[in-house]
């Protein structure tokens, strides 16, 4: 199919999914007014929603650059049984409105539908949990955490849920990469921070309405996280300059390669596709991308008395070597060892050595003078392979991952 079709049929189907998610929100706030009314407290929404707002004025911060940080959760699942499942969806909207980021309107758009729509499911969740909305007339810890507390971590799960499938399928229109595999990554980087949010939150509740602190419940329960993101600051700006060092290494082989422009990039973009599909874990998806970045490090330096007659396999070992002493590059040495000692068409070797391997190849005869497209390229890397269960398997995914993303994703396929 022409490339302009696809992009055109892909950006109609992201408009109407984003209109459906505006109809969702809409619907789930007819209903939550139908169903449990409108806030008693106008001032708590007024409270909750400013001071929701600027948590989004507090830089974002990300331990490893995919889990992240935020306050606004919290205050969105404290809102619920504060002022009830149509104000928390009131709540959540300014929070969004007020967002400074400056983005197109289609996406500031679907971002306040989602929202919305998130933070009412949850709420509805707590509702059919046992939550209460008048948990200022309990007493008694055990009253609390039953009606409070454990609805509240079902709410906290649903929001989990209700926002990683609405996020996944705009992005699965917009740029091809699978449901699954968007839901999964969402699940895996933020499920444990996502659950120490509801913790917080219902402590926000008892310190509002039971301990009658009201709005300064929220202050006193975000100072800690807000002492917290500002050490994940300084950890993401090292973070950052780690980064840039890859990308000085990256320079480095492609000056040493002028042929080899782009090719680490796409390596590994295409090895950490494959290794989430194959269910790896973050850890190992993350070292299995880096190692696909600096495969070809060795090339930098060349043996002596081996110009133009270096192997592979000498080359993939100095690479994995120029990394030793650099603990957060570990797990990325010691996925080049692997690939090194399998280097030879025949030998075996663990999962993600055959995945650097086969994108490596890929991408080669890909972007070789020859032309070849993309199910050729793959026929020829599978005629170099010794067929065992574990080089088929990712082959197969191999294909799968580029017949998904063949025109998808820049870098990850090219046409044919």
């Amino acid at each position: 199919m022409n490339r302009k079709v696809v992009s055109q049929l892909a950006r109609d189907g992201t408009n109407l999914y984003i209109a459906s998610v505006v109809l969702l929100a809409i619907g789930l706030g007819v209903l939550c007014e139908v169903r449990y009314g409108y806030p008693d407290d106008w001032w708590a929404v007024g409270a909750l929603a400013l001071l929701g707002a600027s948590t989004w004025w507090l830089p974002a911060t990300s331990s490893d650059g995919r889990v992240h940080f935020t306050a606004d959760n919290v205050v969105i699942l404290a809102a619920i049984p504060i002022v009830g499942p149509l104000g928390s969806g009131l709540v959540s909207l300014i929070m969004a409105a007020a967002t400074r980021r400056r983005i197109p309107l289609r996406r500031r758009l679907f971002n306040m539908a989602a929202v919305v729509s998130t933070t009412m499911l949850s709420a509805i969740a707590y509702g059919l949990a046992g939550g209460t909305f008048a948990a200022a007339s309990l007493v008694g810890p055990r009253e609390l955490i039953w009606h409070v507390g454990a609805p509240i971590v079902i709410a906290d799960l649903a929001l989990l849920l209700a926002n990683a499938f609405i996020v996944a399928g705009v992005i699965r229109l917009s740029a091809g990469i699978p449901l699954r595999l968007q839901v999964l990554d969402m699940l895996a980087s933020s499920g444990l921070t996502q659950f120490a949010y509801g913790i917080i939150a219902f402590l926000v509740v008892i310190m509002w309405l039971p301990g009658q602190m009201g709005a300064v419940a929220i202050l006193v329960a975000l100072a800690p996280l807000a002492g917290a993101r500002w050490a994940l600051l300084q950890y993401g700006e090292e973070r950052d300059a780690r980064e840039r060092a890859l990308g000085a290494l990256v320079t480095a082989i492609e000056t040493r390669a002028p042929v080899l422009e782009g090719h680490s990039g796409r390596v590994s973009a295409m090895a950490g596709l494959m290794a989430q599909e194959l269910g790896l874990g973050p850890k190992e998806v993350a070292d299995v991308r880096t190692a696909g970045l600096l495969h070809d490090l060795g090339r930098v330096v060349v043996a002596p008395g081996r110009q133009g007659a270096d192997d592979v396999a000498s080359a993939a070992l100095r690479g994995a070597a120029m990394l030793q002493g650099l603990p957060f590059l570990a797990g990325a040495s010691a996925v080049m060892e692997e690939v090194a000692r399998a280097s030879s068409p025949d030998a075996t070797g663990s999962v993600a050595a055959n995945i650097i391997r086969a994108a490596d190849e890929y991408d080669l005869m890909l972007h070789s003078d020859e032309g070849i497209g993309p199910l050729a390229a793959i026929s020829r890397v599978r005629a170099r392979r010794l067929s065992t269960p574990d080089t088929d398997r990712v082959l197969e995914v191999l294909t799968r991952v580029v017949r998904l993303h063949d025109g998808a994703a820049d870098g990850v396929a090219a046409t044919s």
